[in-house]
């Protein structure tokens, strides 16, 4: 049977599934870019909990570490990833592009690590 930490995390992981979800989906119709911004922002904050300014800031081989989750880290790098598109709707590029290399640093520390 299945711990309370267990079901809380397979909850945490359902949730952000389905943000992600939404957020790509958000982001082929005609939602704001700053509101598809914020719902991720928030998304990811839900899925690290009070880690997430910590794992935000640290390099990408520590929060993969800290992390040690494959479903976990797959979401928050496709939540990163929807920001950057957020970001790029909104004409920055340059937003765009640092939320893009960090994906991209996080999923290649993430494939080394599995």
């Amino acid at each position: 049977m299945p711990s309370q930490r267990e079901d809380y995390l397979l909850r945490q992981l359902l949730q952000a599934a389905e943000a992600l979800r939404r957020l790509r989906e958000a982001l082929t119709g005609e939602a704001s870019a700053e509101e598809i911004g914020r719902d991720a922002d928030a998304a990811i904050g839900e899925l690290l909990g009070p880690r997430y300014q910590l794992l935000s800031s640290l390099d990408a081989r520590s929060a993969t570490a800290l992390i040690a989750d494959s479903r976990r880290m797959e979401l928050w790098i496709g939540l990163i990833r929807v920001q950057a598109a957020a970001r790029r709707r909104l004409n920055d590029e340059a937003g765009a592009n640092t939320l893009e290399r960090r994906a991209e640093q996080l999923e290649q520390q993430a494939a080394g690590a599995g």
